[in-house]
C-alpha cells in the first residue's frame, strides 16, 4: 500500500508540474500580418516619373464600398515596372505591411488578372523555394481599349508551387482596378 501511495503522489507531482509550465510555442508567423485595406500600385516606365494608382476600403471586404479607386492610365506598346506596396489603415494610423508579407513569400502570391484588356504581366521577384511572388512585375499592353485589372494576394500555405493558379489557397485581399490603354 505503501508503495501504491507514493506511485500516485509521484504522478499527481509530475502532472502538477507539467501543467503548470507555460507552454513554449513559436508564433505561426504566417498569418500573422495585419489586415490589408489599402493597395497602391508604381508604375514606371524608363525612368520617367513614377505614376501610383491606389485603391483604399478602410472597412475592409464587405461593408461599405472602397472610399477610392483610381483607374489605372497606360500606354499601347510600353512596358512598365510595377511595384505593389499594401498598407494597413486603422484609426487614422496609415501602416504599411508590405515587408512582413514579403517575409512569408514562400506562403503568399500576387495575381494580376486583366478583363477586357490584353496584357502581358511578367512577376520578376522569387521567394526563397524560386517560386513567383509579384510585388516586383513587367507590364505591357499590346491594345488600346478599357477593362479592369483584379489584383489578388492569395495566402498558401503549404500550397505554392512554381505554376500556381489564383484560386489556390485563400484570398487575404482581392480588389479590381478599372485601366484605360491609349
Amino acid at each position: 500500500m505503501k508503495q501504491l501511495k507514493k506511485y500516485i503522489f509521484g504522478v499527481l507531482f509530475i502532472l502538477i508540474i507539467i501543467s503548470c509550465t507555460k507552454s513554449v510555442s513559436t508564433p505561426n508567423d504566417e498569418n500573422e500580418h495585419e489586415s490589408i485595406n489599402r493597395v497602391e500600385l508604381i508604375f514606371t516606365d524608363n525612368g520617367a516619373t513614377p505614376k501610383s494608382y491606389i485603391v483604399e476600403d478602410p472597412d475592409g471586404d464587405g461593408g461599405n464600398p472602397p472610399s477610392r479607386i483610381d483607374t489605372i492610365f497606360v500606354i499601347t506598346g510600353k512596358q512598365y515596372s510595377v511595384s505593389v506596396k499594401l498598407f494597413n489603415i486603422s484609426s487614422g494610423v496609415v501602416k504599411e505591411v508590405t515587408a512582413s508579407i514579403v517575409s512569408q513569400a514562400a506562403a503568399h502570391e500576387l495575381y494580376f488578372i486583366p478583363s477586357g484588356i490584353t496584357a502581358v504581366i511578367q512577376k520578376t521577384d522569387k521567394d526563397k523555394n524560386g517560386y513567383p511572388v509579384g510585388f516586383q512585375s513587367n507590364w505591357q499592353f499590346s491594345t488600346t481599349g478599357s477593362g479592369s485589372i483584379l489584383l489578388k494576394l492569395m495566402h498558401k500555405t503549404a500550397l505554392k508551387g512554381a505554376n500556381d493558379g489564383p484560386n489556390v489557397g485563400h484570398s487575404d485581399i482581392q480588389t479590381s482596378m478599372p485601366t484605360i490603354i491609349k
